[in-house]
């Protein structure tokens, strides 16, 4: 079932009135007090629009209600209100952007007097009366409900860009400062609003009836023409004109809490499809450890039905999990991946792996592993098949730095693994025996077995464990 068409709410409106006596037929005239139901509708940015009409005067009157949200027992909106008198092209603000509470009488009286003491014969009562229903009729705490067992062939997760990305969800990427963060971030909108792969590796889904979206990067932390240089050189990097209207640029001053209306309606008249949150602390105000702002932060995202990309810092503590910040910075992204880099002093390149540590909806994926270059071509990510530095390696999971220690030393004995990558011979020991088959093959020995990668173990290299 739909959402109720304006013919369909009037009616429910008329019988509502009747009941409490409001009278509905007939434009407010002098002498008069009748007032039909207005004119409904809802615009692209989810603004709630009102209007009443009077053929004989030419009168209109408009109310706007938007971003309509519910939190609490409280129902809370902006109101504005317009009037135009006669055939005057331009209508006279009345009330702009107040807020007003639904579910209070008392904020309800609030504005009926603040309209009356402007044009006390307008019938106001009646008229917030009427909007008050259908704002109530129409805005949902969520969406309708629903019995899963009508969706036919559910489809697995999607991604916007695979498998960084996934679509309609709130990723995060993490990692310490200096790491190309933001550029990765910047890549992501190339990849998702062109239409191109910039990262080597990953995947960027065809959009066959619309084509790609564009983009939105919200910047706390740099400059719009920083931002813009980056976009030139990753297109540069990869050969690739630029185009205009497939990444807008906005510098960000106030926690998105605070600008999540504006932010809404500019997602929506845009139809922005990826939202890049560039960093992750400012964009709370600093309050990364706070959970009472952390929280609300997710929840004002995810009313933009977008992709979104929020950019964080990784803790120094190298043993907590996701972000700097309370446990809910992690508990909340749905995907998550952190960067570890290694750059020589001087060098024109950055040695990069991508991890990935959490996915709500799928299996983990192996860790990506890119060398990203600098020059006067551009910006250009070159992938490699396994992280050659060892700071690196060291914050991988157990089964890559095992798999890098047989690569260069097979035939090696759990003691020998564990010392060669400082880890313990109980974790190194289950490592293996948990991916036998799988990832590593191990001898026959019943004690001081040796392990070797399982994609080493062609014929001959069987040999040795088969003695």
């Amino acid at each position: 079932m739909g959402d109720p068409t304006g013919r369909e709410l009037r009616e429910v409106a008329v019988e509502a009135a009747d009941a409490l006596g409001i009278p509905t037929a007939g434009m407010p005239t002098k002498g008069k007090a009748t007032l039909p139901f207005p004119e409904y509708d809802i615009n692209l940015t989810g603004q709630h629009s009102f209007i009443w009409r009077d053929e004989v005067t030419k009168e209109m009157f408009k109310v706007i209600v938007a971003h309509p949200v519910r939190s609490g027992r409280d129902f809370w909106c902006e109101l504005t209100v317009y009037y135009r008198q006669g055939n005057d092209t331009s209508p006279i603000g009345i009330l702009n952007s107040k807020r007003w509470n639904l579910t209070s009488t008392s904020s309800t009286d609030a504005q009926i007097r603040s309209l009356k003491r402007r044009m006390p014969e307008a019938l106001w009562d009646a008229r917030l009366s009427q909007v008050e229903f259908c704002i109530h009729e129409t805005v949902e705490t969520g969406d309708e409900l629903l019995d899963l067992s009508v969706i036919e062939n559910p489809p697995p997760a999607s991604y916007a860009v695979w498998p960084f990305l996934e679509e309609g969800e709130h990723n995060g990427v993490a990692a310490e400062g200096g790491s190309t963060k933001s550029i990765f971030a910047m890549a992501c909108c190339i990849s998702y609003s062109y239409g191109v792969v910039v990262i080597p590796g990953t995947v960027v889904p065809p959009v066959p009836d619309t084509g790609p979206r564009p983009s939105l990067y919200l910047d706390y932390e740099s400059t719009s023409h920083t931002q813009a240089f980056r976009r030139r050189q990753l297109l540069e990097g990869v050969g690739h004109a630029e185009q205009s209207g497939k990444i807008f640029y906005k510098r960000m001053y106030s926690p998105v809490q605070d600008a999540a209306n504006e932010l809404y309606d500019i997602i929506k008249s845009r139809n922005i499809g990826l939202v890049v949150i560039d960093s992750a602390s400012r964009a709370v105000g600093g309050e990364t450890s706070t959970e009472a702002l952390v929280i609300p932060f997710f929840n004002a995202v995810a009313s933009w039905g977008t992709t979104v990309l929020t950019v964080a810092h990784k803790s120094k503590d190298r043993e907590s999990q996701g972000p700097s910040g309370v446990a809910q910075w992690f508990n909340q992204f749905r995907n998550y991946w952190e960067i570890v880099k290694d750059q020589t002093p001087g060098q024109p390149e950055v040695h990069l792996a991508f991890r990935h540590d959490k996915a709500n909806d799928e299996s983990l994926h192996k860790p990506m592993n890119y060398r990203l270059e600098f020059n006067d071509k551009g910006i250009t990510y070159y992938e490699m098949e396994a992280p050659r530095a060892t700071k690196i390696l060291a914050e991988m999971p157990l089964s890559v730095q095992i798999t890098a220690f047989l690569e260069e030393f097979p035939q090696s004995t759990v003691k020998e693994v564990a010392l060669g990558i400082e880890k313990g011979d109980n974790h190194v020991r289950n490592e293996l025996n948990k991916n036998e088959g799988v990832l590593f093959y191990g001898s026959k020995e019943s004690s001081g077995r040796r392990w070797a990668n399982i994609s080493l173990t062609t014929t001959s290299s069987q040999l040795w464990w088969s003695e």
